[in-house]
């Protein structure tokens, strides 16, 4: 479809007359509502070209390109950038070759939108619109947006809109996702990568299959994020050694802004958090935290509030963990090879009871072999259970036996390296 350019006050751009019919015939609402724009109403020409585009007024392809021209128009002299691109993006869903002289006339920037538009329309092919089919997309399935701890920490919330073309098998076209409007800039990564993620019914027209631009809007909110819930979840996945996985869920359940955690939630966290650092070895950090917590927990006593049963075990196997005491043996290793003298244990480690256990009241025995050198220290990589009570003692026990000092093994009243079998005994309270 061509378009000639005429004089249109400040606006300054017209498209070609078009035939006059029933009084409230799009014709009729697009002449209208150019009268309106020449006076600068620019309201009232946008409630004109919405009833000219009205599905009920069956506007022909044609009338429907003038008025959402027109309508871009409208939008970008409000200053409306990102919905001119939008409705410019319309128009040329229904003919990609549309041209419209004059834009630069009016203003290069406008003249520049439409270009980037075409350009992006004409890459993309044959694309139908959304309201022009009579089965728009519909989203059946798909992961929720994905909240970073900033966002978490903004709270950031609201009506997200993203046009995006779902091609004929139900997927967002990657190229074609654009984020028209959004209440927090750090949610346009996240609802981009839920749309990207998510399964759309195809768009259908007149029986078949087809390529639809639709306009999504996704309303956003944070998830309900329980401190005590987080905390827990950080226990287990301590329990299955993915340390960074915790200390992530604890860092946002320590977070008030996000979570509200209550006194009580913190000293959880906080204990969680210490038995999490001595795990990998950062014993000030854990002491700080084991401090905190506890500091908190006789405080939360002293004034009389009920705790739960898990936390009051919890706090109190770490307490009596850091009083110390007799809380795990070491026993002589042994040469699994003849030797005239076994090794002997020098020195080790502090053994710490892991609070865990504590917790669960575990006891038992870990047994481990290693290879030992001439000079009495563990091969490192060598360390490997043979025998364990309770898998969450194993950890402990790797860690004293690489960092025990031995007497090592003699033959022939020299030094030698062996392979030795070492056995722990953590005894509970």
């Amino acid at each position: 479809m061509r378009l000639a350019a005429q004089g249109l006050g400040l606006v300054g751009l017209l498209v070609v007359p078009l035939a006059l019919g029933a009084q409230a015939s799009p014709p009729r609402l697009i002449r209208d509502a150019r009268a309106q724009v020449a006076a600068r109403n620019l309201d009232s020409a946008d409630v004109l070209l919405a009833a000219a585009l009205d599905t009920t007024a069956h506007a022909t392809s044609e009338e429907r390109e003038n008025a959402l021209v027109l309508r871009g128009m409208v939008a970008f002299a409000r200053g409306d950038d990102t919905l001119t691109r939008v409705t410019f993006r319309e128009a040329l869903a229904l003919d990609t070759s549309l041209v419209v002289k004059g834009l630069a006339d009016i203003s290069p920037r406008l003249a520049q939108i439409f270009g980037e538009e075409k350009e992006a329309a004409t890459r993309l092919g044959l694309v139908y619109v959304a309201g022009r089919v009579d089965e728009p997309p519909r989203r059946t399935a798909g992961p929720p947006v994905a909240y970073t701890t900033e966002l978490l920490r903004r709270h950031a919330a609201g009506l997200v809109e993203v046009s995006v073309i779902i091609d004929t098998l139900g997927r967002a076209e990657p190229a074609s996702v654009r984020i028209e409007q959004l209440p927090d800039s750090g949610l346009a990564v996240p609802v981009t990568e839920m749309v990207l993620a998510s399964r759309f019914s195809p768009g259908r027209h007149r029986g078949r299959v087809v390529r639809v631009m639709t306009l999504m809007q996704i309303p956003v909110q944070p998830p309900h994020l329980v401190a005590t819930e987080l905390v827990t979840a950080a226990r287990t996945q301590l329990a299955g050694r993915h340390t960074d996985s915790a200390f992530t869920l604890l860092g946002i359940a320590l977070d008030t802004a996000i979570t509200g955690a209550t006194e009580g939630e913190r000293a959880y966290a906080l204990l969680v958090r210490g038995i999490a650092r001595s795990q990998v070895d950062r014993d000030s950090l854990a002491t700080v935290d084991f401090s905190a917590a506890l500091g908190s927990y006789r405080q939360l006593l002293d004034r009389g509030i009920a705790l739960a049963p898990f936390l009051r075990r919890l706090a109190d196997s770490v307490r009596q963990g850091r009083r110390g005491g007799v809380i795990a043996r070491m026993a002589a290793p042994t040469a699994l090879a003849p030797v005239d003298e076994q090794p002997a244990v020098v020195s080790h480690p502090p053994i710490r009871y892991p609070p865990e256990m504590r917790t669960l009241g575990a006891s038992g025995t870990v047994i481990v072999e290693a290879a030992l050198a001439a000079t009495g220290r563990v091969e490192p990589a060598s360390v490997r259970i043979v025998q364990s009570a309770n898998p969450g003692f194993n950890d402990e026990v790797r860690r004293i036996v690489r960092a025990a000092l031995y007497r090592p093994a003699k033959a022939r009243g020299r030094p030698v390296r062996v392979v030795i079998r070492q056995a722990l005994t953590f005894a509970g309270y």
